[in-house]
C-alpha cells in the first residue's frame, strides 16, 4: 500500500433520511454500483484503507445492514445492503462530494419489488476453488463452454450429461436434464463461430432441474448434433464444410489500429486488445499463433492472462475505459522478451468467464455484469490533489488543464533502470504548470502528487473548469528488447486538437528528441473533452536514448519549458 494512502475516518447512516455520510483522511473519487441478489449498493474507495472505522452496523426494516471491508489492498468498500424484497431505483441514487474528503450518499426510499435475476454472481472478486459436486439435487453441473476447431465443447462435472436437441430454423435448443448451471456461466455469450451468433444459457424451473443452451443461428436451417464425451458434451455441425464457410471471426478490434512491429524470430505480435460486442468480451488478437493461459492473481486481485512466445506491437494499449465500463483497468506489459502479461481488473458486479481460444490468433475473455453503474461526479469543492482546483475567478484569463498520466498504484510504463512513467510525467507537468502560471495562464491540474485518478474524473475536471485547452502528458514504452525505438509523439482527435498538437509538438522537438510524428487517436481523454485536447508522449522509457534523457532532471526541465512555450504560443495565436 502506498505510504500516502488515505483512510476512512468516520461514517454514519441516517435511516430516517436514507443517507450515508463518510469522511476520508485524503481525497478520493468513489465508484458506485447497484448489485442484485441480494440488492446492495457498493461504494468502492480507490487508494483508501479502512483505518479504525467500525466495520458494520445493523440498520432496520428496509436497509438491513451497512458494512465496511477491504476489497483489495488498495481499495476500501462500503456496502449498503437492502432487506429481502426491497429495491431502489439506481437513477435516484446520488453520490456527492462536499469536499474531496467529505462524501454523502443519498438513497431513495426503498420499495418492495422484484430484483433482476442473473446467471452470473455479482461480486468481482476471484472465484473460490470450484467444487466439483453438483448442487440443488442435480447430478450434473454445467461449468463452461469452449470453442474448438470444429464446434463447441460444453464442460460438465458430476454425472455424465444427458442431452436433448431440438432443431429450429433460427435457433437450436439443447436441454441438459438433471443439470444446474455453474455460477461462472455467462448468461448470453457472443461467439460468432460456425454460423452461430451467440449461446444463451438459462436454468429451467423443472424437477429434476434442466439447464438449457440455445444456439442462436446466423444462418437459418443449420443442423447440429450433440454427443457426450469425457467431461462434457461436444456440439458439432452436421454440415462442417458449410459451418467453416460461415465462420465469423471478429475484426477491427481496436479503435486505433496498432502499428505492428517486425517479428522477432518466431514470436507472435499482439496487435490489439479491445472490448467488443457491447463490452461483453475482451478480445486479444495477434498476427500469429498464440496459446494464452489465465489465472486469478491473489496479490493484485486481478485476472492475469499470460501469452508466452509473444511480443507487443509497437503502439498498443489496453481498451479505453469509461467510468461505467465493466472493467476498472486493463494493464498490458511485456513481462519478458518473449512473454506478454495482461491484467484485467473487473468492476464491482462484473463476472469474468473462462478464456476462450476462438482461433489460433484470437482469444476472448467473456464479461458479464449483473449490476447497474451509478455516476459519481468529482467533488464540488476545490482544494485537494486529485480533484479540479476550481476556477472561481477567471478574470478573462485562459484556463489550461494539465493532466499528468497515471499515478498512485498505476505506475504507467516502467522502463530502463526501473524508471516509472508516473514519476517522470508528474515532474514535467508540475513544471509546465508553474511556467504557465508565471505567464498569467490559469492552470488546473488533474493531480499534483502521486495519486490515482480515473479517466472520467480527469475529463470532468476539465469540463467543470470550463477549460480552454486540455494537455495530457505521458511517457511512451515498448518492449525492453527494442532499445532503438525513441522519440516524441503527439496525439489529437479533433481538428482543433490537431492545431494545438502541431504547435506543441514542434516546440518539443526543440529539445533534440527524435520526431515520431503527430497522430490521430481515440484516447478517452481526447474523445470526451469538448475543448482542444492533445496527449503528449515525451519519449520512450524503454528506449536507450530516451530513458537516459527522461531520467535526467535537467532534460525534464527542458521538456517542460518546450511544452509550456508551445501552449503559450498557441494561446497568443488564438485567444
Amino acid at each position: 500500500m502506498p505510504a500516502d494512502a488515505g483512510q476512512i475516518q468516520s461514517w454514519s447512516y441516517d435511516s430516517r433520511a436514507n443517507r450515508l455520510v463518510f469522511s476520508t483522511s485524503s481525497g478520493v473519487q468513489p465508484r458506485a454500483q447497484l448489485i442484485f441478489n441480494p440488492t446492495r449498493l457498493v461504494i468502492d474507495l480507490p487508494g483508501t484503507t479502512l483505518g479504525s472505522a467500525a466495520s458494520s452496523r445493523m440498520i432496520g426494516t428496509e436497509v438491513a445492514e451497512v458494512r465496511l471491508g477491504q476489497f483489495n489492498s488498495q481499495t476500501a468498500r462500503i456496502v449498503i445492503e437492502l432487506s429481502p424484497g426491497y429495491v431502489i431505483d439506481p437513477q435516484q441514487v446520488v453520490v456527492q462530494g462536499e469536499t474531496p474528503t467529505q462524501w454523502t450518499v443519498q438513497l431513495p426510499t426503498p420499495e418492495r419489488g422484484e430484483t433482476p435475476t442473473a446467471i452470473a454472481p455479482s461480486p468481482s472478486a476471484p472465484p473460490a476453488s470450484a467444487a466439483t459436486l453438483p448442487v440443488n439435487g442435480a447430478g450434473t453441473r454445467l461449468e463452461n463452454v469452449r470453442v474448438t476447431p470444429d464446434g463447441f465443447f460444453i464442460r460438465t462435472t458430476g454425472e455424465a450429461a444427458s442431452v436433448d436437441v431440438d432443431q429450429g430454423s433460427q435457433a437450436i435448443t439443447v436441454d441438459f436434464s438433471n443439470t444446474v448451471l455453474s455460477s461462472q456461466v455467462i448468461a448470453d455469450l457472443p461467439v460468432n463461430r460456425y454460423g452461430v451468433g451467440s449461446l444463451t444459457f438459462s436454468q429451467l424451473d423443472t424437477s429434476p432441474p434442466t439447464a438449457r443452451v440455445i444456439m442462436n443461428l446466423n444462418q437459418s436451417g443449420m443442423e447440429w448434433q450433440a454427443s457426450a464425451s469425457s467431461g462434457g458434451v461436444v456440439l458439432l455441425p452436421r454440415n462442417r464444410a458449410l459451418a467453416q464457410e460461415l465462420d465469423q471471426l471478429p475484426s477491427d478490434l481496436s479503435e486505433v489500429p496498432a502499428q505492428v512491429s517486425p517479428s522477432s524470430g518466431s514470436l507472435s505480435t499482439i496487435q490489439a486488445i479491445a472490448l467488443q460486442d457491447g463490452e461483453t468480451q475482451l478480445l486479444i488478437r495477434a498476427d500469429g499463433p498464440i496459446r494464452p493461459t489465465s489465472q486469478w492473481d491473489a496479490a493484485s486481485g486481478s485476472y492475469q492472462i499470460t501469452v508466452a512466445g509473444a511480443q507487443l506491437a509497437e503502439r498498443i494499449s489496453g481498451p479505453q475505459l469509461s467510468a461505467n465500463s465493466p472493467l476498472v483497468r486493463v494493464r498490458v506489459r511485456q513481462a519478458t522478451a518473449d512473454t506478454v502479461v495482461i491484467q484485467v481488473e473487473p468492476a464491482p458486479g462484473t463476472q469474468l468467464g473462462n478464456l476462450n481460444q476462438l482461433s489460433s490468433q484470437l482469444a476472448a475473455l467473456p464479461i458479464n455484469r449483473s449490476d447497474q453503474a451509478i455516476s459519481v461526479p468529482p467533488p464540488n469543492t476545490p482544494g485537494s490533489s486529485g480533484t479540479a482546483l476550481g476556477v472561481q475567478n477567471r478574470e478573462g484569463r485562459v484556463v489550461v488543464v494539465i493532466d499528468p498520466g497515471h499515478g498512485g498504484r498505476d505506475p504507467g510504463a516502467v522502463g530502463r533502470g526501473g524508471i516509472q512513467e508516473k514519476d517522470i510525467v508528474l515532474s514535467i507537468s508540475n513544471q509546465v504548470a508553474s511556467l504557465l502560471e508565471q505567464q498569467g495562464i490559469m492552470v488546473v491540474m488533474t493531480r499534483r502528487d502521486d495519486r490515482e485518478v480515473d479517466l472520467q474524473p480527469r475529463v470532468s475536471m476539465a469540463e467543470q473548469a470550463n477549460a480552454d485547452l486540455f494537455v495530457s502528458i505521458h511517457a511512451n514504452a515498448i518492449s525492453l528488447s527494442r532499445p532503438e525505438v525513441n522519440g516524441a509523439e503527439t496525439y489529437y482527435y479533433s481538428d482543433a486538437g490537431l492545431r494545438l498538437a502541431r504547435v506543441i509538438h514542434d516546440s518539443m522537438l526543440g529539445t533534440g528528441i527524435r520526431d515520431r510524428g503527430i497522430r490521430q487517436a481515440r484516447f478517452y481523454v481526447l474523445v470526451n473533452t469538448s475543448m482542444p485536447a492533445v496527449l503528449l508522449e515525451t519519449g520512450f522509457v524503454t528506449g536507450e536514448e530516451d530513458a537516459r534523457l527522461l531520467a535526467d532532471p535537467a532534460f525534464r526541465t527542458r521538456m517542460a519549458e518546450a511544452i509550456a512555450n508551445g501552449i503559450a504560443q498557441y494561446v497568443r495565436q488564438n485567444f
